[in-house]
């Protein structure tokens, strides 16, 4: 559900943005480009966050 609510945020928050795009044909760079970098930015995220727990989990079978 959080995740949910902060899509619809950004989404929101850039909707103004959005229909200025629209109206100047400057799809690419105003739409396409932030909507590629954050998914990059949420790979790298996610995978991080897996990298994390797994080297967490196997420092502490390590200890037992």
């Amino acid at each position: 559900m959080n995740d949910f609510k902060n899509i619809t945020l950004a989404w929101t928050s850039t909707l103004g943005t959005l229909l200025a795009t629209v109206d100047s044909y400057q799809l690419i760079s105003a739409i396409v480009l932030p909507v590629l970098f954050f998914a990059i930015g949420k790979t790298v995220d996610v995978l991080l966050q897996i990298y994390l727990t797994a080297k967490k989990e196997k420092q502490s079978d390590d200890t037992n």
